[in-house]
């Protein structure tokens, strides 16, 4: 009869804790080790209310269990708690793109039931545990952009029903287990940006459910398996930035669903088989940066759906059909981009390039060796926002046509051989911010039109032939960053206008030039982390204003006319690395304030007219004797110099012209008194009256003028 009431007690004690109860206590206790929850994204979690009603939670509705733990998008940090592992009909973990940190848990290792686990985008590092191969119902293992570290664990090979691996951007060391060949239910591998090694296994060709694989960023060596052309449903092959050679497989034309097809930044070599033709799907292809040869295979020209379409930084070739490719590709009605830049690629623009895609917004053919004149046609690619047809062969005069690109934002045709002068009507581009016309031949002034270009950041003309002034219609571009006008033959001072460019930050160069007068308008382009104004007629003294220049970086105001003393003030550019004053009339001595600049490797002071001690230690320690060679007062007993000749390392009190002055005055004085001396004796000498000499002294007056022959009186002793 006792034991009826125990009974009773405890199935009452049990009636009043729900079901879920162990979830919970689980639940709780996951929230109690986060440190930050800066949504207040758990403060629902409360035993005041049903666990199937917080956040992130879902539960089943026959047991009110809970199956899916979702807490994305949090800025949740701390540790994942391993009681997650007692939510025993857990099906959905998905805790991405978050902060947390730690190891993940051993314990979840139990969740059996568990299909899909995403810890992706968080701070999690240690290895990945092998008790993950328990969670034998998995189909997703989401675990990239963390600090995961170690080698993937043999344990995830029990994971039969894996569809889905994803372990990029983390820190994972070892090889490629072949094991992932007897995974037949797998559709994606993504192991990019980690630390992998060995050769890509031959075994991933048994996968023939495989749609990505991705392996970009690792240190694989070895050949592209001919394997992986089983992987007849593979659409995204990513295997770029490795150590891969060789060639790529003819077999890869098996691939006919192949869209994205990325093997940059290899070391493949021989020609691009012929029977890529039979991707017909393709959208993206990416070959740049290998040593791939021959001609580009014309059946790219079948490929209607290609947008992107790069093999930039190869060794290509034209062949006979000179550009006939980009001919053919005038089928590809959806391309978008075009970098065929740094190759071989010989022979003449075609007009025809006027009938690329309209959706074509970059066109890269740098770096080649194609000639002739930039075809007129061009101006049809209305939609191009990138034109480079640098450092090739191109001559004749740049064409209007450009100007009639309304979306142009980069134009770079430097390197070339073009003449003439440069378009007034470029100011028409008002999208241009990059314009690179460097290293040509170009003549006459530089167009005071571009002026009238609102968004134009970096300007390129150096290295050619022209003249005039620098327009001061370019100081309305308030964008200017860089300006370049190296090397041609302007004239003039440097417009007051350019006062104002205040965003004048990286380059500003005019060195080479007939320029003349002062540069205090450089020294109020307080962003500049680099002035050049070398070998040109600049006079007068150095601005001490530069010193306003605080990121200042590099400073080269060589082979001009500045005279005067160095600033000190130079010395509080504490980010200079590299400073040239040499051949100029500087005089003075070296500011001492100079050994304080720890950033300066290079100090150039040679042909000037400088003085005095050259200071030691400091930025002075790597100074070269070429580099204060030609300054004839200076000393200092170090880099070939003389020992200066005063003592304690300090000036002299009075300089030697003030001594030898002196001693000429007094000299003179004495002269001169011996002379009066000399004549008043001759004038008395000739008088009738003539006083004895020496006059006579009385024993008694020597007496008294010694006090009586005292011993301290007497010069010496005798009779």
């Amino acid at each position: 009869m006792k034991m009826i009431p125990l009974l009773l007690f405890c199935c009452l004690s049990a009636l009043a804790k729900p079901s879920n109860y162990s979830d919970q206590q689980a639940l709780m206790a996951f929230k109690s080790a986060i440190s930050l929850d800066p949504f207040n994204s758990l403060s629902d979690w409360s035993p005041n209310h049903t666990i199937c009603n917080w956040s992130g939670v879902t539960c089943s509705s026959r047991r009110q269990c809970v199956v899916s733990l979702n807490l994305t998008d949090m800025g949740l940090a701390g540790p994942i708690s391993p009681f997650l592992g007692n939510l025993s009909f857990l099906r959905v973990l998905d805790l991405y793109n978050n902060s947390l940190g730690g190891h993940i848990p051993y314990q979840l290792g139990r969740l059996f039931r568990l299909t899909w686990l995403r810890l992706s985008y968080n701070n999690l590092e240690g290895p990945i545990p092998s008790s993950l191969g328990s969670c034998h119902s998995l189909q997703s293992l989401i675990l990239p952009y963390n600090n995961l570290s170690g080698s993937i664990p043999s344990e995830i090979s029990l994971l039969s029903n894996l569809e889905v691996i994803g372990l990029a951007a983390n820190k994972l060391t070892g090889i490629i287990p072949p094991f992932f060949g007897n995974m037949s239910l797998l559709i994606g591998i993504d192991f990019a940006e980690n630390k992998l090694q060995g050769g890509i296994p031959a075994e991933l060709g048994m996968l023939n459910q495989l749609k990505w694989l991705n392996l970009f960023s690792n240190n694989l060596i070895g050949t592209i398996p001919v394997a992986l052309s089983n992987c007849t449903r593979l659409y995204m092959l990513q295997l770029c930035q490795n150590h891969l050679n060789g060639p790529i497989p003819w077999e890869f034309g098996r691939l006919s669903e192949l869209q994205y097809v990325y093997l940059w930044g290899n070391q493949l070599t021989g020609e691009i088989p012929s029977s890529v033709g039979n991707w017909t799907h393709l959208r993206k292809l990416d070959l740049s940066a290998n040593q791939l040869s021959g001609t580009v295979p014309l059946e790219f020209g079948k490929m209607q759906q290609l947008r992107r379409f790069i093999l930039k930084q190869n060794h290509l070739v034209s062949g006979s059909s000179g550009l006939s490719i980009l001919t053919v590709l005038t089928n590809c009605s959806s391309l978008e981009v075009l970098d065929f830049g740094s190759n071989y690629l010989t022979g003449v623009l075609p007009t025809s390039i006027g009938r690329l895609s309209n959706s074509l917004y970059v066109l890269e053919l740098y770096s080649n060796e194609i000639g002739g004149n930039i075809a007129d046609e061009i101006s049809n690619l209305t939609s191009l926002a990138t034109a480079n047809l640098a450092a090739n062969r191109f001559n004749g005069t740049i064409p209007y046509a450009l100007s009639k690109l309304p979306n142009l934002e980069t134009l770079v045709l430097g390197a070339n051989n073009l003449q003439g002068r440069i378009p007034e009507s470029f100011g028409h581009l008002k999208r241009l911010g990059f314009l690179a016309l460097n290293e040509n031949m170009l003549s006459g002034k530089i167009p005071d039109s571009l002026g009238d270009l609102p968004q134009l950041r970096d300007l390129f003309l150096q290295h050619n032939l022209l003249s005039g002034k620098i327009p001061g219609s370019l100081g309305r571009c308030k964008t200017l960053q860089t300006v370049d006008l190296a090397h041609n033959k302007l004239t003039g001072n440097i417009p007051p206008e350019f006062v104002g460019l205040q965003n004048l930050q990286f380059y500003f160069n005019v060195s080479g030039n007939l320029l003349q007068g002062s540069i205090l308008e450089v020294s109020k382009m307080v962003m500049v982390l680099a002035i050049d104004v070398s070998q040109n007629n600049f006079s007068g003294r150095i601005p001490s204003a530069l010193a306003s220049c605080e990121g200042l970086e590099y400073l080269n105001l060589s082979w001009n006319a500045f005279e005067g003393p160095i600033p000190a003030s130079l010395a509080d550019l504490q980010n200079l690395q590299y400073m040239d004053l040499s051949c100029n009339n500087l005089s003075g001595t070296i500011p001492v304030a100079f050994k304080n600049m720890k950033m300066l490797q290079h100090l150039n002071l040679s042909s000037n007219r400088l003085t005095g001690e050259v200071p030691k230690g400091g930025a002075f320690a790597t100074l070269d004797a070429s580099e204060i060679m030609g300054n004839l007062g200076l000393c200092g007993g170090w880099l070939n110099l003389p020992l200066c000749s005063h003592s304690n390392h300090k000036q002299p009190l009075v300089s030697k012209k003030v001594i030898i002055s002196v001693v000429i005055g007094i000299a003179i004085l004495i002269m001169s008194l011996l002379l009066v001396a000399f004549s008043y004796r001759y004038k008395h000498f000739r008088t009738p009256a003539l006083k004895v000499w020496p006059p006579k002294i009385s024993y008694k007056e020597l007496v008294d003028a010694t006090n009586g022959f005292g011993d301290e009186n007497l010069l010496g002793t005798g009779s």
